[in-house]
């Protein structure tokens, strides 16, 4: 009867160690999918950080070059009405 309460506390005891391994084995598994998933979190922030910065650095061109479209704009306008003035002044002499 010793011998078999032996043997059934020795069979509990690496059924518990074999759990612990189990449950050892799964937390690591957890830590390596939650590292996995940071890694991708900030890979799609650094994609989506060069993704503005791109758009940014489009809308900055294009202001740049509205601007420059319209000074050059107020320029030929303003120059046209000179030379009609002087045409006015011309004729009127």
């Amino acid at each position: 009867m010793k011998k078999f309460m032996m043997l059934a506390t020795a069979l509990v005891f690496s059924a518990a160690v074999t759990f612990a391994q189990d449950t050892k084995e799964n937390a690591k598994e957890t830590a390596r999918q939650a590292g996995r998933t940071v890694d991708a979190a900030g890979d799609k922030i650094g994609r989506e950080t060069r993704k503005a910065g791109r758009k940014i650095d489009r809308a900055a061109k294009n202001t740049k070059e509205d601007v420059k479209d319209g000074t050059n704009k107020a320029l030929d306008k303003a120059d046209r009405k000179m030379k009609k003035a002087e045409r006015k002044m011309d004729n009127s002499r």
